[in-house]
């Protein structure tokens, strides 16, 4: 895939997102999603929180309405995968359109929730490389330690 169809892509998928009520970004090196739900009422605002990854999006879609009973059932569901690190997350357009979209709702506390996230998924990171270091989880050493 050339660069520009992989731009053309990047940007429909973020188009895509941008409409859709449940927004989930796949996390796998971290083995972890961001899930964005965008609705809302009075007194319940826009979520956006960290989740183990379900296997598919049919799944995704009834945990998110199970969460949330007492709101209209959710129908639509962007997906969109990120292999990056999370602090190059942080600074993507992904990223950003999700922080505006909570930001833009007015709820008073949507930027914690965005920096309550974020901050959730650098600890998922740092436990990850740690895993990665010390050949735990599903990470393997190449050479073991002799004593």
């Amino acid at each position: 895939m050339s660069d520009h169809e992989f731009d053309r892509e990047m940007a429909e998928a973020l188009q895509n997102a941008e409409a859709a009520e449940v927004v989930c970004v796949i996390l796998p090196i971290i083995n972890q999603c961001l899930v964005y739900d965008s609705r809302s009422a009075l007194d319940d605002p826009p979520r956006i929180t960290v989740s183990a990854p379900l296997g598919s999006g049919e799944r995704r879609l009834r945990h998110v309405n199970k969460a949330r009973p007492q709101m209209e059932r959710a129908r639509e569901l962007a997906v969109l995968p990120w292999s990056g690190s999370i602090n190059a997350f942080s600074n993507s357009k992904i990223w950003g359109m999700l922080q505006d979209r909570m930001l833009s709702s007015g709820y008073q506390n949507a930027e914690r929730q965005c920096n309550d996230a974020l901050d959730e998924l650098h600890q998922w990171e740092r436990r990850s490389m740690v895993s990665m270091i010390r050949g735990q989880g599903p990470f393997h050493t190449i050479w073991s330690r002799t004593s």
